[in-house]
């Protein structure tokens, strides 16, 4: 009896369900796990940024879709409900992007890089214009526009850091 218990809970995979030899055999399962990368510890600075910045649109996104009336207490009433809801769903799926592009935890692509800079540039631009210079909208937008000012600062930085990598010359094999 014991041994079949053994048996079994030697067999389980995932919430305790039993595996069948024939899962166990299956070449495109084993080819699959096998290709696999393994789990990044430390991740690098740009996919860091990736998830900052996805993290931010994703919930600034999400937030006018689940609860319309607190955000229009924080950030001012808006003319046109609609139009809200569709601007935070965009937000909503750069944001998811971004976070899946980061959470890889290798270097971030260059389309995606290219994406988040210019979000976060338009963003900073339309957010500077009608709540600062017009004073058409609630003076978070101001808050909002510095904080993609940083976005874009960042990835300044991440370009610079790259571009300098490259120009360094190749370490020598003996060395």
């Amino acid at each position: 009896m014991e041994l079949c218990q053994a048996n079994a809970a030697h067999g389980r995979r995932f919430f305790g369900r039993l595996t069948s030899s024939r899962e166990r055999r299956d070449p495109v399962r084993l080819r699959e796990e096998a290709v696999r990368e393994p789990p990044v510890e430390h991740l690098p600075a740009w996919s860091m940024l990736a998830l900052a910045q996805g993290v931010y649109y994703a919930a600034f996104g999400a937030w006018p879709l689940v609860h319309l009336r607190s955000f229009e207490a924080v950030t001012g009433p808006k003319l046109d409900e609609c139009l809200t809801k569709a601007l935070g769903a965009c937000c909503l799926n750069v944001g998811i992007h971004l976070i899946e592009a980061g959470r890889h935890g290798g270097r971030v692509r260059r389309d995606v890089r290219a994406l988040a800079l210019r979000m976060a540039a338009t963003f900073a631009a339309l957010e500077f214009q009608y709540a600062g210079r017009r004073r058409r909208t609630s003076p978070v937008y101001l808050l909002k526009g510095f904080v993609q000012l940083g976005f874009v600062a960042l990835w300044g930085l991440e370009k610079l850091a790259t571009d300098r990598a490259q120009q360094r010359p190749p370490m020598a094999a003996h060395a």
